[in-house]
């Protein structure tokens, strides 16, 4: 497999991973008793795809850059899913200090979230370079193609022209051999019309 089919693959898996975690987490609130069991077992999965991912970083052909990239886009994961498991419990009343805890953890996470949008935008643009880079290659490959081609063509065109010359230099010969015959002939003939005339 090449490094680019494997950061593609690595890249669709966290996109399929990613639609699951957003999913259990908008179905945590919704989550009752009953289904706490089949809940648990989402999440147990759900963890176990995220590790797994994380374990395969260490094999990309990516700089490091790009790999705490990916890396924080799988935390950002790990704190959905500790949200959407808190939402689907019981309800918890608040401390005396809930208020103040609320809103510092509302903006730890509008924080996360701004961090891993920022990540995506960072994966995806280096996604859509190196597919760019591919394009480029493929194009340089067809030009140059197209250019051996161009040279064969020339080629071919001056052989042809070539022995066409040759053709003509030896239409040109034959021709000038055939009158030569033709002169020696009539010398010859004359000289015998000459002797003939002379003699009694």
């Amino acid at each position: 497999m090449s490094s680019s089919s494997s950061v593609n693959e690595w890249d669709n898996d966290y996109a399929r991973v990613a639609r699951i975690a957003s999913q259990l987490r908008s179905q945590g609130s919704k989550t009752s008793s009953k289904s706490g069991y089949s809940s648990q077992a989402d999440h147990r999965t759900l963890s176990l795809q995220i590790t797994r991912l994380d374990e395969s970083l260490s094999t990309l052909p990516l700089p490091v850059g790009q790999i705490q990239r990916r890396r924080r886009l799988l935390q950002h994961l790990r704190g959905h899913r500790l949200d959407s498991m808190s939402g689907s419990g019981d309800y918890n009343p608040p401390s005396a200090d809930g208020g103040n805890m609320g809103g510092q953890s509302r903006m730890t996470v509008a924080m996360q979230q701004q961090d891993a949008m920022i990540d995506e935008l960072a994966v995806g643009v280096g996604r859509l370079r190196d597919q760019t880079q591919v394009i480029g290659d493929e194009a340089r490959m067809h030009v140059d193609l197209l250019n051996d081609m161009e040279q064969n063509l020339d080629a071919a065109h001056g052989g042809l022209d070539s022995e066409t010359r040759r053709a003509a230099r030896l239409k040109e010969d034959q021709s000038v051999w055939r009158l030569q015959l033709m002169v020696a002939g009539l010398c010859v003939l004359f000289v015998l019309l000459f002797f003939m005339g002379m003699s009694p």
